[in-house]
Formats: structure tokens, sequence, C-alpha cells
């Protein structure tokens, strides 16, 4: 509910702090005091445009700022659509707007403290308030909130979420599938560079290392006869040859091992020399045999310099390297296997698109009818309130006609919302064509058609704050205090605001604030003040009887509070 509203500068309006409670909140004063210059305020705490003609005149800006109490009615969705915007709130946190209408053009949104755009705003504000009276912000002329009340008089709304949840999935389905029908050239022309990219790869049978490996046996077999004549050279000099190393060596071992056998000072040396001459049979073995294995091979040598060539296409067309080559045909591979897969993706897109069509066209047809059994039963409902509220002889309708869309199921047009078109009428004078609210309606009208609505609907509604500006237009007597009745049981479930010129409602409130207008210092200025109980009695008395208040007038106001009272 709204708990405080504080407004600077805004119209006639030098500053204004009011607090407001649960229950019904009537506003009174003379004429032209500026009541409804307090709903204009809450209309832009509630995300409506503004103007810099709402400026008090010699101000640079105008400040509007509401505090909202969360509870469990519709601003309950509040929190979860403050967080899309990265705006967080805390359990039992008030919702705090503030709006700045600057002179220069640069307005600026706050919730809560952090900057937020007016669409946000917009968005939270049908979740706080609906304001119904002669203002822009009457959702009552919307076909969309009309279509609301209907389902939620008609208890339709979960149909409704259904209908609408697979009219959703039925466009996805169809946008996957025109993807998929539209790129069918592109895509056969793509499938056969892939099926041939990975033909290619997985026929050279490539393996990591391999091109490094290769090299090193290329470079060997060319070299061989190199190899092999160097390796010749240092078998004879270490062992084959008349002076080979091992034929010296063997010599000078035994003479040492004369001398050792005499002297044993040489018994190491002799050591060093026996295991140097093992270490060198062993090499010189080792040499010998690299030397017969050593041979020039031309047809392996041409292998090789083919199989280098191949991977050297391979990597100008695939990757630097072996392994990127292979990530690159099983990439190829995956991308082929979805191509060839999406001849049945498309037949599995189109068969659930047919049983999407058949379910949905089947909801539809029992939303329909569902809605003009409901549209009936309100229309009676509707007129019925209407003749406690002075408009007996009005007709009320709650036409349904074709949706208007560009979609198509079982000869229909099809939307979210169904194959239907919501839109009241009505005729206020017998002999009438029902015509839309919008142009036949005028804004006390409106406003008593919503109460009437609401009066109905105000188990189902969600919105937790209600505004009703001059709902008594045209009315008086019987019918006044009906209309403060309907009001006040309205109350009981929601917050009520009503502007009103009638001391029968005004005597209902919880909670009464006079408005008056003054002039200071050659200054207009609007106040808004919660009345006391004497000052009630006066101002109920002002409404009872004019500028003449007698001593009758203040005690029939004393007994209408009463009475309201109980």
């Amino acid at each position: 509910m709204l708990k405080e509203l504080n407004i600077k500068n805004f119209a006639i309006i030098d500053q204004l702090r009011v607090e407001f409670g649960p229950g019904l909140n009537v506003f009174t004063g003379e004429t032209g005091a500026g009541k409804s210059i307090v709903v204009d305020a809450l209309n832009l705490a509630l995300g409506e445009r503004a103007s810099t003609d709402l400026i008090r005149t010699g101000s640079q800006e105008a400040v509007v700022e509401a505090a909202f109490e969360l509870n469990s009615h519709g601003s309950a969705a509040v929190p979860s659509i403050l967080s899309e915007q990265g705006i967080e709130m805390r359990p039992g946190e008030d919702l705090i707007v503030r709006r700045v209408i600057a002179a220069s053009g640069k307005n600026k949104v706050y919730i809560n403290g952090s900057l937020a755009n007016l669409a946000a705003l917009a968005a939270v504000g049908t979740h706080l308030a609906d304001i119904h009276g002669q203002h822009e912000h009457q959702s009552l002329l919307s076909l969309e909130r009309q279509m609301e009340m209907l389902d939620s008089f008609g208890g339709l709304n979960d149909l409704r979420q259904t209908v609408a949840g697979g009219f959703y999935r039925l466009q996805e389905l169809r946008e996957q599938l025109a993807a998929l029908e539209a790129g069918e050239r592109e895509k056969a022309q793509r499938e056969d560079l892939l099926r041939h990219q990975k033909n290619e790869i997985e026929a050279a049978r490539l393996k990591e290392g391999e091109d490094e490996a290769l090299a090193n046996e290329q470079k060997l077999i060319a070299n061989s006869e190199k190899l092999a004549g160097l390796s010749r050279t240092v078998d004879e000099a270490l062992y084959s040859s008349e002076g080979a190393v091992l034929s010296g060596l063997k010599k000078a071992i035994t003479n040492l091992r004369e001398i050792a056998a005499i002297d044993g000072r040489l018994s190491q040396t002799l050591e060093l020399l026996e295991s140097g001459r093992t270490q060198i049979e062993e090499a010189a073995r080792d040499v010998s045999s690299y030397a017969e294995r050593v041979e020039f091979d031309p047809r392996r040598l041409e292998d090789i310099g083919d199989r280098l060539d191949l991977i050297q296409k391979l990597k100008k067309k695939y990757g630097h390297a072996i392994a990127e080559i292979i990530a690159f045909g099983s990439k190829a591979a995956e991308e082929l296997a979805t191509i060839e897969r999406s001849g049945e993706e498309m037949e599995r897109l189109r068969k659930e698109i047919a049983g999407i069509k058949s379910d949905i066209t089947v909801k539809a047809q029992e939303l329909t009818k569902k809605r003009k059994a409901a549209a009936q039963e309100l229309e009676k409902k509707v007129e019925e309130e209407l003749g406690h509220l002075g408009m007996k002889k009005t007709k009320f309708t709650a036409r349904i006609s074709e949706e208007p869309g560009d979609d198509t199921l079982d000869g229909r047009r099809m939307g979210p919302r169904g194959a239907d078109r919501v839109e009241f009428l009505i005729a206020p004078n017998p002999g009438e064509e029902p015509k839309p609210l919008a142009k036949t309606a005028s804004g006390g009208e409106l406003s008593r058609i919503m109460l009437a609505l609401k009066t109905i609907l105000v188990e189902g509604d969600s919105i937790p704050t209600l505004v009703f500006d001059e709902v008594d237009a045209g009315i008086g007597g019987g019918v006044a205090e009906e209309v403060g009745r309907k009001l006040k049981r309205i109350s009981d479930r929601r917050q009520v605001f009503c502007i009103t010129h009638l001391p029968q409602i005004a005597s209902l409130a919880a909670s009464h604030y006079g408005v008056a207008k003054s002039v200071k210092k050659d200054r207009t200025s609007t106040e808004v003040r919660l009345l006391g109980r004497k000052e009630r009695v006066d101002e109920i008395a002002r409404m009872l009887g004019g500028k003449t208040i007698t001593e009758a007038t203040i005690k029939h106001a004393e007994e209408m509070i009463e009475r309201g009272a109980r």
C-alpha cells in the first residue's frame, strides 16, 4: 500500500508530506483546491510521463517521492521485476520511488536510491496502484486490462496461461524450422565441403609426432653413405686395422701388468686401463654393428618425401600441426553429422508443431466458450451494480470478437491470449448502440464502471491500492450512499483513495484528508492535512450545507460520521 507521499514544487504545491494508512482514504475540499494534484503526483510515482509544465513557477525542478509497503497482493511481484533491473530489495523493505522533473528536461528516476529508467518504474507501477478517473492513466480503457478482468472474473487465468505458453512454444519451434528450411541450399554446399574435408583427413591416417619422426628418418637415409664411411673409419681406428687402438692398448696392459707384479704402486693405473679397454671394446662392437645396418634405400626415401608433402599440404589447409589437423577433422565430422540429422530434426519439429497447434486450438476453443459464458454473467452483475450507482438504464456489454493477429489456427486468428478480442462497451441511454468505453464513457461513468467491476472482482484482483478520482460525478442521495458502501467494502481488502464532493462518501473514511488552497506572499499553495474528529465534523458539515453551517448540519455531520464508523 501507499504509506507516504512527499511533493515539492509540483504545480501549486510548495512542499507537502502526507502519510497514509490502510482502508478508505478520502480527500475533500472546495472546488479548485487542488485535490487532483495529489493524484497527478501519484501518477508520476507510478511511471507516467512528466511535463515541465508541472514544475511550480519560479522553481528549477519538481520532486515527487512515494513510499510503498509491499504486501501479499500484486505488489509481491515487484522485487523480481526490480531484480531484472539490477535493483535488489531486502525482505520487509519498503519501496521508495523518487521522480525529479527538471526544467532543463534532464528528468531522473530513482528506485530505492538506485537510478532507474521510466520503463522499469512503469512496469513496477502496474503492480502498485490503479488510478481511475479523469486522467490518462485509466487501465479500464485498455483492451488487455478488460480481458484480464473478464478472465479473472471467470477464473480463466490458468487456462489463458496454458494457451499463451503453447503459443510462444509454437512460435519458437516455427522459428527453428524456418531457420533449417531457409538454409537448405547453403546446407547442401556445406555438406559437400565438410564431407570432402572429413574424408581427406581420415584417409591420411595421421598420427601426432609423425612428421618429426619422418623428417629424422629422411635425414638419416639421405646421409647413409656418409654415415657408413665414417662408421667404418671409426671401426678401423678402434679395432680392425693393424694400428688400432685396442691392439696397442692390449700391449700396454700386458707390460703394465708385469710392472704391477713387481711394484704395486701402478696397480690402480692397471685397473684404469683394463676398464678403459672394456669400454672401448664395447664401443667398437656398437660402431661395427651400426656400420653393418646403415644402407641407402631410395624407395623408402621417396615414400617419406611423398608422405611429408601430403602432411605439408594438409597443414596449409587445416592447421599448423598434426594435432590441429586431427581436431579440424573431428569438428568437420561433428558438423556433418548435425547437417545429416537436420532432415530428421525438421521432421521432428513439424510433428511437434502439429501437436501443439492441435492442443492449443482445443484449449483456445475452450477458452472462447468459457469467456462467452463468463461475459454473459459479468454483464448481468455489472448492470446490477451500475443500477445501484445511479446508472440504472445503462447497458453494459463484454463483446468477444476475433483476435487480430498474424497467426491462424483452425481458421481463426490466434494470439498469446487465445483467439479472442475482448472489449467492454456501454450504452448509457436506452435505444443506443453499445460503444467502446473510450468513445462513450465520461470520467465519472468510467469511475463508476470501474467501481462496479472492482466490487465484483475484489477477490480475484491483485492491485493493492485503488484510486477513484471524482467517482461521485453526477450522483447524490441514496446512490451516493451506495457508492460509499461499495468503496468501504472494497477497502476491507484493498487500500482505497477517493476524491469526493459527497458527505455520504467522506463520512465512511478511515482517514479523512482536507485539501485547501491558500495565498501566502502573493503565492498560491495547496495544503493537505489529516483531519481530526472536530475538523472532520466541520468539513462534512461544510459539504452538507455549503457556506451556511448550522447546528443542524453539524449534528447531521456527527451522525453521519458515527454511522460510517459503525
